[in-house]
């Protein structure tokens, strides 16, 4: 079936969504731990249509082959670098170095006598986690949303940051007053202002799907000292609380647990004589390759290939590696 066809028959029922999206809208997970709400539900609504008009505008590029490239992403340095007013709010030059880290660090997150508090900056569910992603380093978590749905500061502090800010979309970035840093990213409505102090809790602005992003969701950020540490580490995102009040930070809690690149390396070659020294042979299959091909160029049996590899049948696929000793 051609482009064109396609675009014929799927167009307009693309053109019915925000009729049906809309009339199923409900009011349960909008209503949940909301602040002004009658203010933010019209944005909610209107962001489910903007959502599904977006979802329109992709399909019909896809069907085209037609991809349109995102604004270039201001560099990490640059994010980190970018300043206030650093007198009144814990200040950094660089950004840490978590592979020097020898003894847990304590930093206090929750001081109910200083009235210190915590807010959870968005409940949905983890779509996407801290670690590796696609060729490069995902620096925090997504959390799924609605665009136009109230996002919350984690802790009280100081904005540095509140603006557009390449991959990141529309981004604010505040800074607390024990070395932590949390980074709230993709948003369709900044409702905060460079300098400004903010309590745990407050609205900081609308979930969207600005910048580099697929779909409306919360990129959510903590960093210490510039450093980004994994934000599942401190809470718990099946409860939406703190996993604990203080945090004693570990070289675990930073981009490969702490290690370095070359200590990496060297934990890959540890594997592989590891491996070597149980004798072990691998083959890695490719494209028309049988089982029985390959028992026969390395002196084995099927059979033996299918219990090595607890292959049940005969089936294998290109690029799987097999056991052949």
């Amino acid at each position: 079936m051609s482009k064109r066809m396609m675009v014929k028959i799927l167009l307009p029922v693309m053109l019915m969504l925000p009729l049906v999206v809309e009339a199923q809208i409900h009011e349960r997970g909008m209503m949940r731990n909301r602040t002004n709400v009658e203010i933010e539900s019209s944005s909610y609504t209107i962001g489910i249509v903007k959502d599904t008009a977006k979802f329109q505008s992709s399909f019909i590029q896809f069907v085209n082959n037609s991809i349109e490239d995102d604004v270039s992403a201001e560099s990490e340095d640059d994010i980190l670098v970018a300043t206030f007013d650093n007198g009144s709010v814990h200040s950094y030059q660089k950004k840490f170095d978590y592979t020097s880290i020898t003894e847990p660090i304590e930093i206090q997150l929750v001081n109910n006598d200083k009235k210190q508090y915590y807010a959870c900056p968005f409940e949905g569910r983890v779509t996407s986690h801290f670690g590796p992603r696609r060729r490069r380093w995902h620096y925090g978590v997504d959390l799924g949303l609605r665009t136009g749905q109230p996002i919350k500061a984690m802790f009280d502090g100081k904005v540095r940051i509140a603006k557009r800010a390449g991959a990141y979309g529309n981004l604010v970035v505040i800074r607390h007053n024990n070395g932590l840093e949390t980074y709230y990213g993709h948003l369709s409505k900044i409702n905060v202002e460079l300098n400004q102090d903010v309590k745990a809790g407050e609205v900081l602005g609308l979930g969207g799907s600005t910048g580099r992003s697929t779909g409306p969701h919360l990129h959510l950020e903590i960093r210490y000292l510039g450093a980004a540490i994994n934000p599942e580490k401190v809470i718990d995102f099946s409860t939406f609380q703190l996993k604990s009040d203080t945090l004693h930070l570990t070289r675990e809690y930073f981009k490969n647990g702490g290690r370095s690149s070359s200590s990496s390396k060297r934990q890959l070659a540890n594997n592989s004589s590891s491996k070597a020294s149980k004798g072990g042979k691998y083959y890695t299959v490719r494209k028309g390759d049988t089982l029985g091909a390959i028992a026969k160029r390395n002196g084995t049996t099927v059979k033996k290939l299918a219990q090595l590899n607890n292959i049940k049948g005969s089936k294998i696929r290109a690029g799987q590696k097999i056991r052949l000793r």
